[in-house]
């Protein structure tokens, strides 16, 4: 009797034996169903209690079941017990995605929205382009490197080269060319990030690896690798679109 009033006030604790019945086969089934105590219910037949189970007046869980919640959950522990008919809308069940949680604004994105056309594009869209340059001479020694953390790798000349090839001096170049970029870099990461690099042949790689040690001080200065450069040392850059 002690277990049947536990299970009556919702004691889940306590609620252990699952089949024990009191007077007229009354199962603690029964009394989870006729408190409406569906987190009761829940528990027992997870431990393997018969919602079949009769009194022996004929009363089942599904008989004495009166809310709406009740009836439904005995319903459809019972199909799925017994297997359901085809197209059961309760044979699949529907799993939604996170999208749910989501606001509904600001998470969309038309990917067909604006896509590329053949459209005239100005100096922005050459980014986006294949550049092919073109030139009667040998074509300076390009190195693609990182020379900040806050930027990626880009493509950089080595200064001394340029100013070789145009037959100028630092002064004077920086004096009529001051929007170039020109950096520096410690000889030494030069020569580590060029001898990691896979575009360029040992016989490209710049000379004196062997002679600057690793803690050395020394640095290299680079001008960054830009088409308006590249027509300045004479080649004929052409930029064709990605999409041609």
């Amino acid at each position: 009797m002690q277990l049947h009033q536990k299970d009556c006030l919702g004691f889940l604790h306590a609620v252990l034996v699952v089949y024990l019945s009191q007077a007229e086969s009354w199962a603690l089934v029964h009394d989870a169903v006729v408190n409406d105590n569906l987190e009761t219910i829940w528990l027992l037949l997870s431990y393997g209690a018969d919602p079949t189970l009769a009194t022996y007046s004929g009363q089942t869980a599904m008989k004495l079941a009166s809310s709406d919640t009740m009836k439904r959950f005995l319903s459809d522990h019972l199909s799925d017990l017994q297997g359901r008919a085809e197209g059961d809308p309760g044979v699949s069940w529907d799993f939604y995605s996170s999208s749910v949680l989501e606001e509904k604004d600001g998470f969309a994105c038309d990917l067909l929205h604006n896509p590329p056309g053949n459209s005239e594009q100005g100096d922005d869209g050459e980014e986006d382009d294949f550049m092919f340059e073109f030139s009667d001479k040998p074509l300076l020694p390009c190195y693609n490197l990182q020379v900040s953390v806050s930027h990626g790798p880009c493509n950089w000349f080595l200064f001394t080269d340029v100013l070789k090839r145009l037959k100028l001096s630092s002064r004077i170049f920086q004096a009529r060319f001051p929007h170039f970029e020109i950096t520096t870099l410690p000889k030494a990461e030069f020569y580590r990030q060029v001898a990691s690099s896979q575009l360029l042949t040992p016989a490209e790689r710049p000379g004196g690896l062997d002679e600057c040690p690793p803690g050395s001080s020394e640095t290299v200065e680079l001008v960054r690798y830009e088409p308006e450069l590249l027509r300045l040392l004479g080649s004929e850059v052409e930029f064709q679109p990605w999409n041609s």
